[in-house]
């Protein structure tokens, strides 16, 4: 089972560990810690440790989204300059000059729209260090430029989200809304979109609306200095391969940012951080179809919208899958039936559900942009695939 998946790595110290759990039929049916929290090794892996989530953020807040479309507060195709202004004149970029960070842009026949963002086919690109993983680099100086808009993990001292996107709607697009796919900062926008059709916080909005509702202890932006002990350390990967613990600040990346004295910036694209046993119960009421222990998430047909294939013949470019509402959508993938939907983070987590074999399984790391990813990865489904096969 996982154990001996996860244990390979250890020993291999491509990974200092992991946490696995797998439900099916609606019960918990595995559960494991294996590893350390600590370079020192003093600190085992436990259940209840708290995981920097990152991008497995963007399926809970794009679960708020629908939420708000159900009680009319936002339509699929509103365009986002009706929350957001700033995006009112959104031009797609056609020139840069590094030299002095300069760009001309052309006007977007379409305006991006709530069904864009949700759907990751905006134009709106990341910038920051992860240009280094998903290109754009020219963005990062546009970014900055405009004041520095933070991605990804950042609580940077000063900003808010309202701020932030505001200065995102000033910057230039990558193409046609509608035409292509491309990771990026799409569900931080849907995320101020949120407060703005709400009134309330995004913070907020999700502990009333997803995580109280659904009795999640510890799935948040923010924590307490009293859970600091629960919170695992993040580790970086060295150009050899190696991880080493990440101590200090990396950019503004801020590694102890779940519990750090500033905690106001929430990042709906990756700002989250919780236990494998909370986002199970998340990835369950999904699975039910927005419903869980008689609380309605969602309506049963908003909820598998959400799964189905929402950008027609956009090629996703990934793996063999299309995309929904917040979650990659398998379609001839060679080990995940078709419909499974799934997603995970930066940090190394994992999930999916699949709803042929009524089965969740989620994988919580903490490795920064670890190359070893997808081989973890592909080896986890082998082996629980392999399992059903068998029985």
């Amino acid at each position: 089972m996982p154990t001996a998946q996860a244990m390979d790595f250890v020993d291999a110290k491509k990974f200092p560990g992991a946490v696995t759990l797998i439900a099916k039929n609606g019960k918990i049916i595995y559960e494991s810690e294996v590893g350390w929290s600590d370079s020192l090794r003093r600190t085992p892996y436990r259940k209840n440790h708290l995981f920097r989530l990152a991008s497995m953020t963007k399926p809970i807040v794009s679960v708020a989204i629908m939420q708000l479309v159900e009680s009319g507060k936002i339509q699929l195709d509103d365009p986002v300059y009706k929350y957001i202004p700033s995006f009112k004149d959104t031009g797609i970029i056609t020139s840069y000059k590094p030299e002095d960070t300069t760009w001309t842009s052309s006007p977007a026949n379409t305006p991006i729209t709530i069904h864009h963002l949700l759907t990751h086919t905006s134009g709106i690109t990341y910038g920051e260090k992860l240009d280094l993983v998903w290109g754009s680099t020219d963005f990062s100086a546009i970014y900055l430029k405009l004041g520095r808009v933070p991605a990804a993990n950042t609580c940077e001292s000063g900003k808010t989200l309202e701020e932030s996107m505001d200065k995102l709607g000033r910057a230039p697009i990558t193409f046609e809304p509608g035409t292509q796919w491309q990771y990026g900062l799409n569900t931080d926008v849907l995320g101020r979109v949120v407060e703005v059709a709400s009134g309330i916080q995004l913070n907020d909005y999700i502990r009333e609306n997803i995580t109280n509702p659904l009795e999640i202890e510890k799935l948040d932006f923010y924590f307490p200095d009293s859970l600091s002990q629960d919170l695992v350390k993040p580790y970086l990967t060295t150009p050899d391969g190696t991880f080493i613990e990440w101590k200090t600040r990396f950019e503004h990346l801020k590694p102890d940012y779940p519990v750090q004295k500033e905690q106001y910036y929430f990042s709906g694209g990756s700002g989250m951080t919780g236990t494998a046993r909370d986002y199970y119960l998340f990835c369950q009421a999904m699975l039910n179809n927005g419903n869980l222990r008689n609380v309605k998430l969602l309506k049963p047909e908003t909820a598998q919208l959400m799964h189905i294939n929402q950008i027609d013949t956009v090629s996703f470019p990934w793996w063999p899958a299309k995309f929904g509402y917040g979650f990659a959508v398998s379609k001839g993938h060679s080990v995940f039936p078709d419909g499974t939907y799934t997603w995970g983070g930066a940090f190394g987590t994992e999930f999916w559900i699949d709803p042929k074999n009524d089965l969740i399984v989620i994988q919580l790391r903490q490795v920064f942009d670890s190359p070893y990813n997808n081989n973890m990865n592909t080896r986890l489904k082998e082996i629980i695939y392999g399992a059903l096969i068998k029985n």
